[in-house]
């Protein structure tokens, strides 16, 4: 998961007031700030509408601090509340810590399909706790795996903190995993689901369906995506190379922030 970039002063305000937003920022959503939130809250922090339990390790001190200030997916959540209300099948890439799922399955429609992939496995305990108990009413497939151009298995770098796991060459005190690797033309075969809304956050991992098999996405109406620049055979794919797949794969941008970007299905011309 990854946060918004420093942006330009605007124009006629100080360069120093929006340097001190950012030192502001970092140190309200710092490990100390965490820390205490978790004291004052018992571990109980309400994350846009929603509260969750955050005793477990998979939360680190930051990411509590970010849950409780809203900026812990804050684009991705408010996306997914706006433009995925009452979806009857979602498929969601990354599910990690089960935030913006929980906010999935609280506007899908009664009865509606929640097919959740995730490739830490150490998330996965976790992430079925928070989810099935808020899915009640919903049909949910959780797989572990991750998403790639093949099926078989890959190696899984996992960070320090498990939220930044992802594909690729580890860095220093970094480990790695194999695990299960599909693709999500299998997801949608293994979960007889056809059509479907997409979220999606896999850290550079959707241009396996967005650049290398794109007639997948034939079935999606909707979905919400972050984008992140990566490299397909050796060549560098910036997060604007992908919206213009997106564009190209047949949908139209409805929202965007940064590189979370929400998307419909282009009306047919007349």
């Amino acid at each position: 998961m990854t946060g918004g970039r420093e942006q330009p002063a605007p124009p006629g305000q100080p360069r120093t007031v929006s340097a001190l937003k950012i030192r502001l920022s970092k140190l309200v959503a710092s490990d100390p700030a965490g820390r205490l939130i978790g004291a004052l809250t018992r571990n109980r922090v309400r994350h846009q509408g929603l509260r969750f339990d955050v005793r477990s390790d998979d939360f680190s001190p930051r990411v509590r601090a970010q849950m409780f200030w809203g900026a812990y997916e804050g684009a991705e959540t408010r996306m997914i509340r706006t433009f995925l209300r009452d979806a009857a099948t979602v498929v969601e890439l990354g599910s990690s810590l089960g935030v913006t799922t929980a906010h999935i399955a609280a506007t899908m429609a009664p009865g509606g399909h929640l097919i959740c992939v995730e490739a830490n496995p150490w998330l996965i305990p976790g992430l079925r706790d928070r989810v099935v108990p808020r899915a009640a009413s919903l049909r949910v497939d959780l797989i572990h795996a991750a998403v790639t151009s093949h099926c078989g298995t890959t190696l899984l770098t996992v960070a320090s903190e498990t939220v930044g796991s992802r594909l690729g060459r580890p860095r220093p005190h970094e480990a790695t995993v194999r695990v299960p690797a599909v693709t999500l033309r299998e997801i949608l075969a293994r979960t007889g689901v056809t059509g479907f809304d997409l979220v999606s956050d896999i850290e550079g991992a959707e241009a396996a369906f967005l650049l290398q098999d794109a007639g997948v996405l034939a079935g999606c109406r909707r979905g919400v995506v972050e984008l992140h620049e990566t490299t397909v055979a050796g060549d560098t794919v910036s997060v604007f190379d992908l919206i213009d797949a997106v564009t190209a794969a047949g949908f139209q941008i409805i929202s965007r922030h940064g590189p979370v970007v929400a998307f419909a299905r282009a009306a047919a011309g007349p």
